[in-house]
């Protein structure tokens, strides 16, 4: 299946070929709505051609500018249920490091939030279990996929390929364990559960494509 990377700043989000259409997975951070637009442009795609906005987590860098991207495609918008009531509150979360790095972030973003707020906006259709894409002509489903936040999911479809937000990172750690995570001794299980579904190759939301076979320590529970 035909899996496109959208860079929106510092933030991939990805465009699943439909069967008539797309589905675009999270929207970015603010104000990279017109970004979106001449990316689309650059594709060839209409904006009204994305059938369904998936969010994987409600992250002020995933949902910044999921209203003005919903106007432009006229779309509805699916998310887990404890995601979708952060979405509609406009609420700035803020997740504690799992590192350094994620630490000194996290420190800053937490005095930084009036900068990082974002437009309310509804959230149509909520999954807190697997959830079938068929019917927006998509072989693959949604997949809960705790860790980074509680009501995290991933994308999976039917040929391996894993979009899973925040779940793992493919940056500068070798353990692409993600340098947040409000629940990280979750992370490694739902890891495995998607490699167990069959996922092949995990698209993160921070860095490029990521192979199962280079994930380390995914056995090791007290890796995380």
């Amino acid at each position: 299946m035909k899996v496109i990377t959208v860079p929106l700043a510092y933030t991939n989000c990805y465009l699943i070929q439909a069967a008539q259409g797309w589905i675009l997975v999270d929207a970015g951070r603010q104000s990279v709505a017109k970004l979106f637009q001449r990316q689309l442009g650059k594709l060839g795609i209409d904006s009204t051609d994305i059938k369904l906005i998936i969010i994987t987590h409600a992250h002020f860098d995933h949902v910044g500018s999921l209203a003005q991207i919903k106007d432009l495609c006229g779309c509805p918008v699916l998310a887990h249920p404890l995601e979708a009531r952060i979405i509609e509150a406009g609420e700035v979360v803020i997740p504690p490091g799992t590192n350094w790095l994620g630490n000194m972030v996290s420190w800053v973003g937490k005095r930084s939030t009036r900068m990082l707020g974002f437009a309310k906006t509804t959230v149509e259709i909520t999954a807190d279990d697997e959830y079938d894409l068929t019917p927006f002509g998509v072989a693959g489903k949604i997949i809960p996929t705790p860790g980074h936040t509680p009501g995290s999911i991933s994308v999976l479809l039917e040929d391996g390929q894993a979009l899973v937000g925040d779940l793992a990172m493919n940056m500068v750690f070798r353990s692409h364990i993600p340098i947040f995570a409000e629940e990280p001794s979750q992370i490694s299980s739902s890891w495995e559960m998607l490699i167990n579904k069959g996922a092949t190759v995990f698209y993160p939301a921070h860095g490029r494509r990521l192979p199962i076979s280079k994930l380390r320590g995914i056995k090791d529970s007290g890796s995380v």
